[in-house]
């Protein structure tokens, strides 16, 4: 019998990182989710979680984007810089600093600017 529920090991792999990004709609209830997201196997999956808790701005994201920071992929590194910078919260800024240092220009890059966006808050 059909239940018009779709079993998660039939469901399109590359389609579940959509569903991260919809969650950021339930706000603040979803944030322990996305936290939850940050660690799965599909980068895409942890993009799109990093961005979402950002956006979201909930400080209890920022130990778990933090740590992020040194995911072995540069996108996901990336975002998690970008989303350090959108939570506005002067804990971030030693991890920012070292990311300032990572292996890929763009990262390098993202961490900068978020610096830059919570000096400009007067957050440090």
């Amino acid at each position: 019998m059909y239940s018009g529920l779709m079993n998660p090991e039939e469901s399109p792999r590359g389609d579940r990182w959509k569903t991260v990004t919809e969650m950021e709609k339930m706000g603040r209830a979803a944030v322990e989710y996305l936290i939850i997201d940050l660690w799965d196997t599909d980068k895409k999956v942890r993009m799109a979680a990093a961005d979402a808790l950002g956006t979201l701005g909930d400080k209890r994201a920022l130990p778990y984007l933090a740590a992020l920071l040194k995911d072995p992929d540069h996108d996901v590194r990336f975002a998690s810089a970008v989303a350090l910078g959108m939570l506005g919260d002067k804990n971030a800024v030693d991890a920012l600093k070292s990311a300032c240092h990572d292996a890929n220009c763009f990262v390098r890059l993202a961490a900068e600017e978020s610096l830059g966006k919570l000096a400009a808050k007067k957050v440090q």
